[in-house]
């Protein structure tokens, strides 16, 4: 599979248009032994021979029944930033902190390096407190260690510093924290649920906040499109209404940001591109902002849906292509993501 891997990775997908920029996106990867001797053995060594001039994760960077020890979420950053030096941006999943208080699994199959085999052999079956996990990866991840042209006018959010803002080539991108298990709202295990609720709602405003800021700056700036990276599938919700009252937990704890995006979106009037993880299919959603924001697209990038093993997606950006402004397809074997989700 990796002669095969390399092969196509070798080969550049054509331009849609001269202005064309294109990166790289991970997420939902490593779940199984399978995942995890491709990503050493055929996609770390593509990515870090490719051209990208920035790599997102998408966060999950553990299977949802493994374990949340310190040891391993630290090992995983020095991983993932290791791809492409001083240009990765991660924005957290839901399996490395809302998920950590389920019983895990005891240990993990043996893969990788020396060095991560020992963390991952280790005894990672203890159930921590969510609040204690998302502190630890705001203190482990960020502010990560980013070399970065000034040009690229990078800024991340004060007390939210998994938000983060940057343009290349005319593009505006961001990222922004939102996960599923409703975005934190549900299964709440070893915390005070009033607390965690309410650093939820914190977050939301935070996330609110910094949409309107980086879609302010697109103006300013006449930015061609827009890129915005988060984990949850936001069309997915564990819930049904507003989160109000006494329905907090089982709400659609998405609905704002959808409303606010498609309207921002819609007054943007360019292409603009939500890409997110967690989910299935591996699709490219042309009309997720519906008739009113009709430049509005979705990517479900591949990921742990995605056999033989979990992989990469290529998205290419060519804003000046008025009918395909987004595209997509994996690193491994090249192949585009279905039409509509």
């Amino acid at each position: 599979m990796g002669l095969v891997f390399f092969a196509i990775a070798a080969v550049a997908a054509p331009a849609s248009a001269q202005d064309a920029l294109r990166f790289a996106v991970v997420g939902d990867t490593p779940y199984t032994a399978e995942d995890r001797v491709f990503l050493w053995k055929s996609l770390v060594p593509a990515i870090k021979a490719s051209d990208y001039p920035f790599i997102i994760h998408v966060g999950d960077i553990i299977g949802g029944a493994d374990g949340c020890n310190t040891d391993k979420i630290r090992a995983w950053r020095d991983e993932i930033y290791s791809w492409k030096p001083g240009r990765v941006f991660y924005t957290p999943g839901d399996n490395e902190w809302t998920d950590c208080d389920r019983p895990k699994d005891a240990s993990e199959p043996a893969a990788g390096t020396p060095a991560t085999r020992r963390v991952l052999e280790a005894n990672l079956g203890k159930p921590l407190p969510e609040l204690d996990r998302l502190d630890l990866l705001r203190r482990t991840f960020f502010p990560a260690a980013l070399d970065l042209p000034a040009d690229w006018a990078f800024s991340s959010q004060p007390n939210f510093p998994e938000n983060m803002r940057w343009a290349v080539n005319g593009v505006q991108f961001a990222t922004l924290h939102m996960v599923s298990t409703n975005n934190g709202r549900a299964q709440i295990r070893m915390d005070d649920v009033q607390l965690a609720l309410a650093q939820v709602a914190a977050r939301d405003e935070a996330n609110r906040v910094w949409l309107e800021l980086l879609f302010r700056i697109a103006r300013r700036d006449d930015a061609t499109a827009v890129v915005i990276a988060t984990q949850a599938d936001v069309t997915n919700p564990d819930g049904e209404g507003p989160c109000l009252g006494a329905n907090l937990i089982a709400c659609d704890a998405f609905a704002l940001f959808r409303e606010q995006l498609k309207r921002l979106a819609r007054r943007f009037a360019k292409p603009v591109l939500l890409v997110h993880g967690d989910t299935n299919p591996y699709c490219l959603d042309r009309g997720f902002g519906g008739p009113g924001a009709p430049k509005l697209w979705r990517l479900n990038v591949s990921g742990d849906y995605y056999r033989p093993a979990s992989d990469a997606t290529e998205v290419t950006v060519a804003p000046s292509d008025a009918t395909a402004p987004f595209s997509a397809r994996t690193l491994g074997e090249g192949k585009a993501p279905d039409e509509g989700c």
